[in-house]
C-alpha cells in the first residue's frame, strides 16, 4: 500500500470517529512477557501483518494487533508509528525489554521480496538479519526509508528499544494461500510454508536475543 498523509493524527482521534467492531478491532494477548509484538497497521491496512504478528507472538510474547476493518480505503485507518499510542500497549512497553513491530510496504519494484529492518536495537536487528538470511530471505538493514529510527516510534518505546520489520506486498501475498491475507470476521487465513519460515526465523532471533541480553 502507498504511504500517504494520515487522516487521523493519533489513535485516540481515530477511535473517537470510527466505530469499534465495525471499522476497527484491537486484539491484545497479555503473556506477562518482557517481549511485545506489535501490528500497528493490521487488518486490511498493512494486509497480512495481523496473522504474522500473532504467529510470532505465539504463546510466549505479548501481542498488540490493531486491525483496520475497512476493506475499501483501508489506509484511512493508518496512524504513523511515531503517533501510535494506546494505554494497553503502553503498559506492555513500559515493562518490555524490547519490542518487534510487523509492517507492510508496497513493492519497490515488481516482485520485490526484500525485508527491510529498522528500529533502534542494533543487536536484535543483527540477530534478526542472521536468522532471516539463514531462512533464505533477502534482508536490507540500511533501507532507503521506513528505517524506524525515530525515538518516538512505538517500537522504540520498550526499555531496550526494538526492531521494525517492513515486508513488501509481493512477499506477504506469497505467505498466504491464494493471496488472501485477512478476513474481517476473524477467521484465520490459510498460510504457506513461506509464512512458517518467516515466523520461525523471527522467533529464533527473539529467543536468542532474550537469552543473551
Amino acid at each position: 500500500m502507498a504511504r500517504m498523509v494520515d487522516v487521523y493524527p493519533d489513535l485516540d482521534t481515530l477511535k473517537g470517529e470510527m466505530l469499534k467492531g465495525r471499522d476497527y478491532r484491537v486484539r491484545i494477548l497479555d503473556r506477562a512477557s518482557t517481549v511485545t509484538i506489535i501490528a500497528p497497521h493490521g487488518g486490511f491496512v498493512d494486509e497480512g501483518t495481523s496473522a504474522l504478528a500473532r504467529a510470532v507472538a505465539g504463546k510466549n510474547y505479548n501481542l498488540f494487533d490493531f486491525q483496520g476493518l475497512l476493506s475499501v480505503e483501508a489506509f484511512r485507518l493508518h496512524v504513523t508509528s511515531t503517533n501510535f499510542r494506546d494505554p494497553s500497549l503502553t503498559r506492555f512497553l513500559n515493562t518490555s525489554a524490547f519490542a518487534v513491530s510487523v509492517h507492510g510496504m508496497d513493492d519497490e519494484q515488481p516482485g520485490h521480496r526484500e525485508i527491510w529492518l529498522g528500529g533502534l536495537n542494533p543487536e536484535l536487528k543483527r540477530r534478526m538479519q542472521i536468522a532471516l538470511e539463514a531462512a533464505d530471505f533477502a534482508v536490507n538493514v540500511s533501507p532507503p526509508k521506513f528505517r524506524g529510527e525515530h525515538p518516538k516510534n512505538v517500537v522504540n518505546l520498550a526499555l531496550q528499544k526494538g526492531v521494525q520489520l517492513e515486508l513488501p506486498l509481493t512477499l506477504r501475498k506469497q505467505m498466504y494461500v491464494g493471496g488472501k491475507t485477512f478476513y474481517a470476521h476473524g477467521r484465520c487465513p490459510k498460510t504457506t510454508p513461506l509464512f512458517d519460515s518467516f515466523v520461525f526465523a523471527v522467533r529464533v532471533a527473539i529467543s536468542e536475543h532474550a537469552r543473551m541480553r
